[in-house]
């Protein structure tokens, strides 16, 4: 059977200024809508990493947010040691570390519910939460803790709601030039893989980027990508004439403009 090969690039933009771009090819079965096809190749693309950086960079600012480090007392871990018993009944063959680290996951949901009924409600309640038990350089196991990516104006509810079970430590909530795609790695190099665990955890306020539906390349579909004029590149893939290219770049505010998001009031500038 012969197949054709076309070429999209897709689009996706962040609200500080954080821009992506993926031009990649796609083998079309002429029985086979194209677009679907399109969508399905460009998401496949995407990575842990990627998709947590889109998130930090859509709704969280440097200088503006915080990065909390959770910590466990002794009596804290002694009730992670009791949630994890029950849920052996759930998982009886799963590892003593792999059900600590459940029960961590949900005693951290259990510390957002809290923090969201001091609240009135989930609204404002903009955080990321990233479980850890392992040391992201040298994957030797450590004491279960969480990573907190959280709005600043929380800061006091969210650290009164965990004192009962630890401590809190604020850690620097740093980009480059603007972008949170170190970080991103910085975390998810904490988390080891374990079934039936999510690697990060988003309040449901937060809002996603903007992803453009991808467009045909009709002229030079092989050639190089090149940011716009006036942007900074952050990130790129090196050249391979027929493979699939990436590039990541800042958008200074004087050269965006502003759009209205589908489905909501809020502006997005672009």
């Amino acid at each position: 059977m012969l197949f054709d090969t076309v070429w999209y690039t897709r689009k996706i933009i962040c609200r500080n200024g954080i821009e992506e771009r993926t031009k990649y090819p796609v083998r079309i079965d002429p029985g086979v809508r194209q677009k679907r096809e399109a969508v399905r190749t460009g998401r496949s693309l995407d990575s842990a990493v990627k998709q947590l950086a889109r998130l930090l960079n859509n709704n969280f600012g440097a200088h503006e947010d915080l990065h909390l480090g959770f910590e466990y007392s002794d009596a804290g871990l002694k009730r992670l040691e009791d949630r994890a018993r029950k849920l052996r009944e759930k998982y009886p063959e799963a590892e003593e570390r792999d059900l600590i680290f459940m029960a961590a996951q949900t005693e951290a949901s259990n510390w957002a519910r809290r923090v969201q009924r001091e609240l009135g409600g989930a609204k404002n309640f903009r955080c990321v939460i990233v479980t850890s038990d392992m040391n992201g350089e040298t994957k030797e196991p450590v004491r279960i803790h969480h990573h907190i990516v959280i709005a600043g104006e929380l800061r006091e509810v969210a650290v009164k709601k965990w004192q009962k079970l630890g401590f809190v430590k604020e850690m620097e909530l740093y980009t480059v030039n603007m972008d949170f795609s170190a970080l991103a790695t910085y975390l998810m190099e904490q988390v080891r893989y374990i079934p039936n665990a999510k690697r990060y955890t988003p309040s449901r306020c937060l809002q996603q980027p903007i992803v453009e539906e991808p467009v045909r390349v009709t002229r030079f579909a092989e050639s190089e990508m090149r940011p716009p004029a006036g942007c900074l590149v952050l990130a790129r893939s090196n050249y391979v004439r027929g493979a699939a290219q990436y590039i990541r770049y800042y958008r200074p505010p004087e050269r965006r403009k502003t759009k209205k998001r589908k489905g909501g009031d809020n502006d997005v500038s672009v």
